[in-house]
């Protein structure tokens, strides 16, 4: 999955000392059509090209396993790839996955996410590693998303950070290689799983996940 770089050339009729106009939200949402995956950071719109194969069935497998156990525990609402977050005037995701809290669901608007979600899910290619590893770590730690996750397929390394106060930490994997999600109270995963082949049964994995946390209650 690649990234192109676009931005709005500046419209004739108005002057401007700057190369490019930078976009505002709005402008961007107007922009692109259902069926397009893109971000908007600082302004800057970055296309992405269709997802790969690996990148999708892991997408689905994570977004089934999360959605289930987030219905079933009423802890909120997921949300997958192609809705937008809107962190500011010229910032404008689209995560892979994203997470808002029961209690903050006053944000999830008809069209996009009206503020930072609590979890953002990021599935990285090649082309994608830099943006989701740099420019967009840097945007949502600054408009203050609680957990993001980087899953990258092609090393088969996952990564999980908490937001402190603007910086990110990293959580940590135990030795047996679960990790144990802070913002989702009770979720637990095995970071193996992301990488099996075949993936694990959606359904079976979060039950299990899910009778551990009742045999804890």
């Amino acid at each position: 999955m690649s990234v192109d770089l676009l931005v709005r050339p500046p419209r004739q009729r108005r002057r401007t000392s700057k190369q490019h106009e930078l976009l505002t939200f709005e402008q961007f949402f107007d922009l692109i059509h259902e069926d397009q995956k893109a971000d908007l950071i600082k302004g800057v719109m970055y296309m992405q090209s269709p997802p790969s194969t690996l990148h999708e069935l892991i997408f689905g497998f994570l977004f089934h396993l999360l959605d289930i156990f987030v219905r079933e525990k009423e802890l909120g609402v997921v949300l997958g790839s192609r809705a937008a977050a809107r962190l500011g005037d010229h910032d404008g995701p689209e995560p892979d996955i994203m997470f808002v809290a029961e209690d903050r669901q006053h944000i999830v608007q008809a069209a996009y996410v009206d503020g930072a979600p609590d979890l953002i899910v990021e599935i990285t290619s090649p082309s994608t590693a830099h943006i989701d590893r740099d420019k967009k770590k840097k945007q949502y730690a600054e408009f203050g998303v609680r957990e993001y996750w980087l899953i990258d397929p092609n090393k088969q390394t996952a990564e999980f950070l908490i937001n402190r106060d603007g910086a990110w930490e990293s959580l940590p994997i135990t030795a047996e290689g679960i990790f144990l999600s802070d913002v989702l109270p009770g979720f637990w995963l095995r970071v193996d799983w992301l990488f099996a082949e075949p993936l694990p049964k959606p359904l079976a994995t979060v039950m299990q996940i899910l009778s551990t946390v009742e045999s804890k209650a």
